[in-house]
């Protein structure tokens, strides 16, 4: 397997992708069941680490940059 810029860039698309549908699934079942989604907690998880939120956001952009700089 070769792991160019484009494969990673890629596999770090479908893994985002797949996350936020899950979640999308998970909110609608949860809804309709009249429980609270695991998306509160998330939001929750967020708001209490805004500096590692940010750094995590910070360590993406690096990345994505590196990658996709000509």
């Amino acid at each position: 397997m070769n792991l160019t810029p484009e494969a990673i860039l890629s596999l770090i698309t479908t893994a985002g992708v797949g996350i936020v549908f899950l979640l999308m699934l998970q909110e609608a079942l949860a809804l309709r069941r009249g429980q609270d989604p695991i998306n509160n907690g998330v939001r929750a998880f967020v708001r209490r680490f805004p500096r590692g939120m940010y750094m995590l956001a910070v360590l993406i952009g690096m990345v994505l940059g590196h990658l996709l700089w000509p």
